[in-house]
């Protein structure tokens, strides 16, 4: 790559291809150059390799390098295409082949070069090409010398629910692909994240039209998925036939088409996050099949869920007959249930079972199957000892160093625990807050804490009182732990504009306010890279939103962040100046005119929406024609719709089936309008906003055509 900075090396190899048109290359050759030229903006190359036709008819070939990059290039060059081939005898100069290339990379800053003579017959030149071809790729495929150490996949899977939190979808699939690419999971894992993300934005048809799906009915799973899969069964087999509310259909098609798939979802215990439709298929089965005693007991915790099925059920009691069981058989129960379900609890339950059982009667449950096969996966799992089965539990264990599957137990616990029982009692909230506290006095809890925040950031919202005004305080420390973890380089940041909106929107106390802008400011850090500064401007409008208790720390939090936006301006794409312009003007910042901008990536990016037709979906409805004015700043001939209405209507139709894409603000939203949009795209792209401000429909609707750039 021509220089470190990617985005500048964008921009210089996009000048150097539209200036390499009007270069009438040799016959034979024009491959090869095109082929050099990628080395410009190629991250596996030091430097870059420009063809050059001179006026006189001649073709060279520019060597460019920094002077770091120039040390590693050298000796290839001289290898693959030294004086035997070429004029190249390893030192640099200063003679390039045209003035205006000269102008073109003055953008690399420093560098050294080499303009490399090729033979004059085309069999010559041919080879020489070719032999530079071949440096290109001997490089592209060495192991880089400054490469970063690999990220665990622990962190992946942590940084993947990060995105899932705040609804990033582009981002969560780039991590998903990472994993798959690099073949960090198997084929199966893989595929249950995949329905997770499908999950978090409600696409049943995509879960249920997934190959494979009745294969993952039959795999082993955790209780989250399980309730994942009984939804996309309900939603899209039986939720029509039940609003009709006839009965002898609905029990038809479920015999037909959905009881062979629901049936191995269906083991008691139910999951707790089980869904109105996992509810319903529980009730259509125990119709069915009035032996279900276990789901007919279950049933009783869903009651209200089950909406005119319940008239149908016989009353029962809603506890189950309290019988005696061996411990041996209460062993071999559990532990059948491990290979069947991957859940902390049902683990924990088995570890319990089994300390049970005398010395004889477990030397016997080990010696047979599916037994045996059963206690040395759970051994291998839970390590023979004690699981956490809360939280607080799991905060207890963190600083021992033999808890090494730490992160992983957060995962499940994520799905399965509460981060406090009863939010509104202070003695559970005061619990897990004395348990945080005790893991940050030891390095290693600490680390591992940090690491788990955005799986801690995901029980919260399974809060159904979420935000939860007795949890504030609970926010608050994780707010605190994620700015801990921006200044020590953690990138998993996005769940904080979670924390931060659920706790201006409970309400805080003025000191609690000032706490608040100061866990911002420290996670924004001293400068901002390209990935902070969206997320810059949506905390803005996030403050803006709500209600100031003091506003003295608010516009000091605001003008530091824009402080820090201004100097690297020049460097944002159109649309982050525009959500930049529309902030400062607010506040008093009189910006003038944009400095000169990377025009090509700009330029790319408004040619990609030049004619398009955008849709925008939100309840807010002032950030959607905020959003639509930025949009059709950067190109006029750019068709921007919006609409709020509550639940499906002619306009939306019509909007879902004639835009070339379509962007739901995804915390701004009716369920009801967000499942007609989905059911009229027909295969239409459809983005998801992680906000509620303009800042994130600008956000979604780059990436969007950012991410069709790099596809082509």
């Amino acid at each position: 790559m021509i220089t470190t900075d990617l985005e500048a090396a964008q921009s210089i190899a996009s000048q150097l291809r539209e200036r390499s048109k009007d270069i009438n290359f040799p016959i034979g050759s024009e491959a090869l150059c095109d082929q050099l030229l990628e080395t410009v903006d190629s991250a596996n190359f030091p430097g870059a390799l420009i063809p050059e036709l001179r006026a006189d008819g001649e073709l060279v070939v520019v060597a460019i390098a920094e002077p770091a990059a120039w040390r590693r290039l050298c000796p290839v060059l001289l290898a693959f295409a030294g004086p035997t081939l070429t004029s190249f005898d390893g030192l640099p100069d200063t003679d390039l082949a045209d003035a205006d290339l000269a102008v073109v990379i003055a953008a690399a800053g420093p560098h050294m070069t080499a303009t490399v003579r090729l033979p004059s017959d085309p069999r010559g030149q041919e080879m020489a090409l070719r032999a530079l071809v071949r440096a290109r790729d001997t490089l592209a495929r060495a192991p880089s010398l400054t490469r970063t150490a690999p990220e665990p996949t622990s962190w992946l899977l942590a940084r993947f629910q990060d995105f899932l939190n705040v609804g990033r979808r582009d981002a969560a699939t780039a991590i998903l692909d990472q994993l798959r690419n690099e073949l960090r999971l198997d084929a199966l894992n893989l595929r249950f994240l995949q329905v997770q993300l499908h999950a978090t934005f409600e696409e049943w048809r995509e879960i249920f039209n997934l190959s494979g799906f009745r294969n993952l009915t039959l795999a082993r799973r955790t209780p989250a998925t399980t309730a994942i899969l009984l939804e996309a069964l309900y939603q899209n087999c039986l939720a029509r036939f039940f609003a009709a509310g006839d009965t002898a259909v609905l029990q038809k098609v479920y015999v037909e088409e959905v009881r062979p798939l629901a049936v191995p979802l269906l083991k008691t215990p139910l999951p707790t996050s089980l869904r109105i439709g996992g509810w319903r298929i529980a009730g259509i089965e125990t119709l069915i099949s009035p032996g279900r005693t276990d789901l007919r007991y279950a049933l009783a915790d869903g009651h209200e869920q089950l909406g005119w099925l319940a008239n149908h059920l016989t009353s029962s009691s809603s506890t189950e007959s309290s019988f005696y069981q061996e411990a041996a058989d209460e062993a071999r129960e559990r532990l059948v249930a491990t290979e069947a379900t991957e859940s902390v609890d049902v683990m924990a339950a088995a570890l319990a079972a089994l300390t049970r059982l005398s010395d004889e009667q477990r030397a016997e449950l080990a010696q047979a199957e599916p037994f045996r096969s059963a206690l040395r996966g759970l051994e291998h799992e839970a390590g023979n000892t004690s699981v956490p089965t809360s939280w607080p539990t799991w905060l207890a264990r963190t600083s021992d160093p033999t808890f090494t599957n730490a992160l992983a137990f957060a995962r499940l616990g994520a799905e399965e625990w509460l981060v406090a029982e009863d939010g509104a009692d202070p003695a559970s909230v005061t619990s897990f807050l004395d348990g945080l506290n005790y893991a940050q006095s030891n390095p290693l809890a600490a680390e591992r804490t940090a690491q788990a925040l955005p799986y801690l950031v995901a029980a919260l919202r399974r809060d159904a009182l979420f935000p939860n005004p007795g949890m504030t305080p609970i926010y608050s420390s994780i707010l605190t732990l994620i700015a801990m973890g921006s200044a020590r380089g953690s990138s998993t940041f996005d769940s904080s504009l979670i924390l931060v909106d659920a706790l201006l929107s409970v309400g805080v106390s003025a000191t609690d306010y000032r706490e608040l802008a100061a866990d911002i400011d420290e996670i924004a850090g001293e400068g901002f890279g390209a990935r902070m500064v969206y997320w810059a401007l949506e905390m803005i409008e996030a403050f803006m939103r709500s209600p100031a208790p003091d506003l003295a720390a608010r516009d000091r939090l605001i003008h530091s962040v824009l402080a820090r936006l201004i100097p690297i301006r020049a460097r944002l794409s159109s649309l982050q100046q525009a959500g930049l312009q529309n902030l400062s003007e607010e506040f008093g910042w009189r910006l003038g005119v944009p400095p000169a901008r990377q025009e090509s990536h700009n330029d790319e990016l408004a040619s990609r929406m030049r004619g398009k037709t955008i849709a925008i979906y939100s309840l807010v409805e002032n950030a959607s024609r905020q959003a639509k004015a930025a949009l059709q700043a950067i190109a006029s001939d750019i068709h921007v719709q919006c609409n709020a209405d509550p639940v499906g209507s002619s306009q939306l139709r019509a909007l879902a089936t004639c835009s070339d894409l379509f962007v739901v603000a995804w915390a701004a939203a009716k369920h009801a309008a967000t499942d007609y949009i989905r059911a009229h795209r027909n295969g239409r792209p459809i983005v998801y906003a992680e906000g509620k401000g303009v800042t994130s429909l600008l956000r979604a609707v780059e990436d969007y055509f950012s991410g069709q750039s790099r596809q082509h």
